[in-house]
């Protein structure tokens, strides 16, 4: 069985939601106002299809690797497009098919077991987090707002997480998780469409489309 690259690793980015953390200060009243108004803009998506590029920086080494990907999430729903690699999730099966491979790699879907999920990459900040207002930042012609975030479990994987909101469109741009082994990954949104259509069946692998795959079961 050749070893997976999994789609979590790389988000370590909906389910029912908590209210935002109460936080003081005026530049935390900030951030709860810039995060508020985000999720009003994303409570009102059934759908989301989103182009994305992401960058894995190791401080240690000074290496960094870049891909690119699409991601399409409906409620618990999930599938993530990368070269390479696709990500399928209805809710209760995870398939994770290694294109050099010909292999499907089958498990029980367990959204405790991973730092982030990707079906809340959008609304990550909504729950188990402390937030800051951390500045005003340009990226190109694009003025944006950055909130740092701090997980209350100190036993993730991670220790920080800074989102760089765009202010106007009211969306989130960009998003940056400090792992605590040293590794920076950075999501960039490049194209993001809200309410697609997309029927449900996109997200179940089919071993049909993929003649000869090899099936591994680990459920």
């Amino acid at each position: 069985m050749k070893k997976a690259l999994t789609i979590f690793s790389i988000f370590t980015l909906l389910f029912f939601l908590s209210p935002l953390t109460s936080v003081s200060g005026t530049e935390d009243n900030k951030s709860a106002q810039l995060l508020s108004r985000l999720s009003k803009t994303y409570k009102n998506y059934k759908s989301i299809k989103a182009s994305f590029t992401v960058n894995i920086r190791n401080k240690q080494s000074n290496t960094s690797v870049k891909q690119s990907g699409v991601l399409y999430q409906k409620g618990k729903k999930f599938r993530v497009n990368m070269s390479g690699q696709e990500v399928f999730c209805d809710g209760k099966t995870i398939w994770t098919f290694l294109e050099d491979a010909n292999e499907v790699q089958i498990s029980k879907f367990d959204p405790k077991s991973m730092d982030v999920n990707p079906s809340e990459i959008f609304t990550i900040y909504e729950k188990g987090f402390s937030h800051r207002y951390a500045g005003p930042v340009t990226d190109g012609a694009t003025f944006l707002e950055v909130v740092e975030l701090t997980p209350t479990d100190k036993n993730k994987g991670y220790f920080k997480v800074k989102i760089g909101i765009d202010k106007v469109a009211s969306k989130i741009k960009e998003m940056s998780v400090y792992s605590k082994n040293g590794l920076i990954t950075t999501y960039v949104i490049q194209k993001f469409e809200p309410n697609v259509q997309i029927n449900d069946s996109y997200f179940k692998f089919d071993p049909k489309d993929k003649p000869g795959v090899i099936e591994i079961d680990l459920r």
